[in-house]
């Protein structure tokens, strides 16, 4: 019996005070570990833990957002140095031992790709009819979606009548980047086998534009960035994004023209820098304008393929002659962008389409108050 009043006491809240039997009262405040040592009961959780808080939730999604960009950025520098320590290391003249200094793989800096000869004839054209194949899907999901009346591509504004939503520009700018990639696999595919040694050039307009097209991604990302952060209005965000461009393509033609080979390191290295950088420098993850941008961007589909196609980008310089050439090689970096597009347009679609809605309209209301105050 002394048991059970002992459990049904260490149940109460902390904050409840108590009194003893004696004539002088006691206030006691039970510690939180005291009664979830004496009760692992649901009751005495449910008892113990906060309220839940959307606004929590936010920030706790905020504060991943901000991580994943300060590892995203942290591990593109290291692999920036270690190519620019290996390209140093290659101009000077060779011995024996320079294999084994490669912080990169040996057969990455000779081909600019990891390529799998063992599980393709020709690694360039399997990738470029994959890309291809990327990007018509996407072309007739854009059909599919303007033919196909949507009754969701519509909302009502103050006054009740029908506004027409923005579409997305998810599909139209994949399956341009999808056909700026199989083409550039097909370039490289067509100088042999596919399979390493290529040499070409790439110093054409037709090529230049080709390059343009890819590196956008990443100037075009950083100026929404800055659009959304109120840093910059939309005409200065895009001269930006425009300035952006030109000087990465300007970097290319003058460092890297004689060597095409460095053509896809260059590209990843310069996007991913390009799309976190801007949100490092100009969005927190303490403010509330900078929570509510940040979190809307952290759902799970999403985040696990945008961590693949980081872990992919990693590991094809890395260890390409360990075991990533076994497994696919540069093949598995064009599937996980294909499978970053999905995630993309399934997050899109859930925001347009249902449960995301109200979200959307509740971060519009508090983004009209921060700007207000």
């Amino acid at each position: 019996m002394a048991m059970d009043s002992t459990r049904w006491l260490f149940r109460l809240p902390s904050h409840v005070m108590i009194k003893n039997q004696n004539p002088t009262t006691h206030h006691v405040k039970i510690p939180l570990y005291v009664r979830l040592a004496c009760d692992n009961s649901p009751d005495t959780m449910m008892a113990a833990s906060p309220p839940y808080s959307p606004h929590d939730d936010r920030r706790r999604r905020a504060l991943l957002s901000w991580r994943l960009d300060v590892t995203s950025s942290t591990a593109v520098i290291l692999l920036l140095f270690c190519w620019l320590s290996d390209m140093n290391q290659q101009s000077k003249p060779k011995s024996a031992e320079d294999d084994d200094s490669l912080l990169l793989s040996k057969s990455f800096l000779e081909n600019g790709f990891c390529l799998a000869p063992h599980l393709f004839d020709n690694t360039h054209f399997s990738c470029a009819s994959f890309d291809f194949l990327c990007a018509s899907v996407c072309i007739l999901a854009i059909f599919v979606g303007n033919v196909i009346p949507d009754d969701k591509s519509t909302n009502n504004d103050d006054n009740g009548t029908k506004k027409q939503k923005k579409k997305s520009m998810i599909l139209p700018g994949s399956a341009i980047y999808f056909l700026a990639h199989s083409y550039g696999h097909y370039t490289f595919g067509s100088v042999n086998s596919g399979n390493g040694n290529e040499t070409i050039k790439t110093n054409t307009m037709k090529d230049t534009i080709i390059l343009a097209f890819i590196l956008s991604i990443g100037p075009l990302e950083a100026a929404s960035t800055l659009i959304k952060s109120n840093k910059l209005s939309p005409p200065n965000a895009y001269i930006m994004a425009a300035a952006m461009l030109s000087t990465l393509v300007g970097i290319y033609h003058t460092f890297l023209q004689s060597n095409p080979s460095y053509a896809l390191l260059y590209i990843n290295i310069s996007i991913i820098l390009s799309m976190s950088l801007p949100k490092l420098l100009f969005v927190g993850c303490t403010s509330q304008q900078d929570v509510i941008l940040r979190s809307n961007e952290v759902i799970l589909p999403k985040l696990m393929s945008g961590l693949f196609v980081m872990a992919v980008i990693v590991c094809e310089p890395f260890f390409c002659d360990v075991f990533f050439a076994r497994i696919g090689g540069h093949f598995l970096f064009d599937f996980s962008l294909a499978l970053d597009v999905v995630m993309a347009v399934v997050m899109e679609g859930s925001k347009r389409g249902g449960g995301v809605d109200n979200d959307d309209v509740v971060e519009v209301e508090e983004m009209k108050k921060v700007k207000a105050s």
